[in-house]
């Protein structure tokens, strides 16, 4: 056997001894009970009101979900405790509007388990940035806000109201 031979088969050895044993059919797989399994909910499952995560300056809010008028969800600030106006708007004629009622969250689109394609408006900044999101459990909804690329950006689990509530 030559060096070079001798070399990759040392190599594989070593490796192979590193490797996670094999499980068999007949043992469950662990994970994370923290995460549910991945399901696909209908597109549907985004409709109603969530609370927001609440944040060290900013409290809890409600967004509701509707199916607008091109099969596309938007979502709108249905209730906060604070009453704001829109104070930080780039358009100077939209900054007297209270916050509340405005349309956060247009665009999105169920695309095989999630909603992508969207934007999402920050009253507190004026700023517009893309938003996809993810129903987790028919309580859970998760959601991203980013610039440009889904890397830079913030997620946040939010969850779904009682009804009536």
């Amino acid at each position: 056997m030559n060096l070079r031979a001798t070399i990759a088969t040392a190599a594989a050895l070593f490796t192979c001894s590193f490797t996670v044993p094999a499980i068999s059919s007949d043992q469950p797989v662990p994970r994370d009970e923290s995460e549910p399994l991945a399901v696909k909910y209908p597109p549907e499952a985004i409709l109603g009101e969530w609370w927001t995560e609440k944040e060290d300056k900013r409290p809890s809010a409600k967004v509701k979900f509707v199916l607008a008028q091109d099969d596309t969800y938007t979502g709108i600030l249905a209730w906060s405790p604070e009453s704001k106006k829109d104070v930080n708007n780039k358009d100077p004629k939209l900054r007297d509007r209270p916050v509340v009622g405005i349309v956060l969250m247009w665009n999105l689109r169920y695309d095989d388990g999630v909603y992508t394609g969207g934007y999402v408006y920050n009253p507190e900044d004026g700023g517009t940035y893309r938003f996809k999101a993810e129903v987790l459990t028919p309580q859970s909804l998760k959601i991203r806000g980013y610039l440009g690329i889904a890397l830079f950006g913030q997620t946040q689990k939010w969850s779904r109201t009682p009804q009536g509530s």
